[in-house]
């Protein structure tokens, strides 16, 4: 019974130093909004110039079928009989934006024709830049990569539209605090 308990409270243990770890790395980021946008255009800074990251962990899977294909990004794997190309970006992967259309960021987080696009969301994520995607189906959607039509899932959440755009907060401090000492003024100079 003892050794039982001991095991359980092992478990316990690790399962909280994980859960507190995972969620200390994140945060030191936060999301990337409308507001910010706006904060960073008024002080001219080019969005090209920023670092960005995913919050959550992407899946691009593109069925090839029995064709027999060069795969160019990803890793091809045999799937009921089927070759599937797959593309993981994990969590906090760094990405730079390669492109700016209207409300639109295409961010690239490999060299290539390989680029997201994310923006505004809409409901609960309406000020947060989330993944874009078309023909939503069970938490997944269809996007444009590698100049192909892969379905997006996201790793660890139930929505890929929960995937959001998030920058570092030392990043952030470092644009907001634009500071300069005063000497004064004296009388007749």
């Amino acid at each position: 019974m003892r050794r039982i308990l001991t095991v359980i409270l092992c478990f316990t243990s690790l399962t909280f130093l994980f859960s507190c770890s995972s969620s200390k790395k994140l945060s030191n980021y936060v999301p990337f909004t409308r507001d910010l946008r706006q904060k960073l255009e008024k002080e001219n800074i080019d969005l090209k110039q920023v670092q960005f990251y995913v919050d959550q962990k992407l899946i691009l899977n593109r069925n090839l079928g029995d064709q027999k294909l060069v795969v160019t990004s990803g890793v091809v794997k045999m799937e009921n009989g089927k070759y599937i190309n797959e593309v993981i970006i994990p969590s906090l992967t760094p990405g730079i934006c390669e492109d700016v259309n209207n409300d639109k960021l295409m961010i690239s987080f490999e060299k290539g024709n390989n680029n997201l696009a994310f923006g505004p969301g809409s409901g609960y994520t309406f000020n947060d830049y989330v993944l874009y995607g078309t023909e939503w189906k069970n938490g997944t959607a269809l996007v444009d990569y590698d100049s192909n039509k892969f379905r997006a899932r996201c790793g660890a959440c139930s929505d890929v539209a929960s995937a959001t755009l998030v920058i570092r907060k030392k990043e952030l401090d470092k644009w907001e605090r634009k500071s300069r000492t005063l000497k004064g003024r004296t009388v007749g100079k």
